[in-house]
């Protein structure tokens, strides 16, 4: 998996995801699914170009949750669907895993907070090894860093405490999701202990 800037234009997307997902479940396809949205402008947004770029982000992060997770994302209360939000988004992008992985995981491991600094910080050390992230302008590398905070703020993994600092929590989960994740995908199953869990 490549690193894309192009997570710079989504947005948490969680009513979105419910619209595809229900589409989804009547075997629509996704053609048929954007003419719906488009038609009935579900998305509610002005324009028939803006619904298909929103629609395209969207379609990708509904359709890594795959048929067990689909389902549990219309049944689900609030704080699971935001576990599966930022789920999506994280299966979908590489930058944003690895921020997960490399500064959230890593610092709350540490005991330690999350800085406005450590946004910044990662984004240089990713310069350093790869020739795309180098090229990247300073206003491409501000919107990324506005995407990153808003999905883990959005989903409660980090809560703002200064203007400059973060606490780190672990996502709550119903029962029946954790034993799900817990058996089938450590990386859902990570949000709610906050370590490197093994892969299957």
């Amino acid at each position: 998996m490549h690193y894309s800037a192009g997570f710079t234009k989504e947005k948490w997307s969680e009513h979105e995801m419910y619209i595809v997902i229900e589409l989804m479940k009547q075997n629509k396809t996704k053609n048929e699914i954007l003419e719906e949205v488009t038609e009935k402008n579900l998305f509610q947004l002005r324009s028939p170009v803006s619904i298909k770029n929103r629609y395209n982000m969207v379609y990708r992060r509904a359709a890594v949750l795959g048929d067990e997770l689909q389902q549990h994302f219309l049944s689900a209360v609030d704080y699971d669907r935001k576990a599966l939000t930022l789920y999506s988004f994280l299966d979908v992008y590489r930058i944003p895993l690895e921020f997960y992985w490399e500064r959230i995981v890593y610092k709350y491991e540490l005991q330690e907070s999350l800085y406005a600094n450590d946004f910044h910080y990662f984004f240089e050390e990713k310069a350093n090894t790869d020739d795309k992230v180098s090229n990247w302008r300073p206003e491409t590398i501000k919107r990324l860093i506005r995407s990153l905070s808003l999905f883990f703020k959005e989903a409660k993994m980090i809560e703002k405490v200064d203007q400059t600092k973060y606490s780190i929590n672990p996502i709550h989960m119903t029962q029946s999701l954790r034993t799900y994740a817990e058996k089938n995908d450590p990386l859902l199953y990570s949000f709610t202990v906050l370590e490197k869990v093994n892969e299957l």
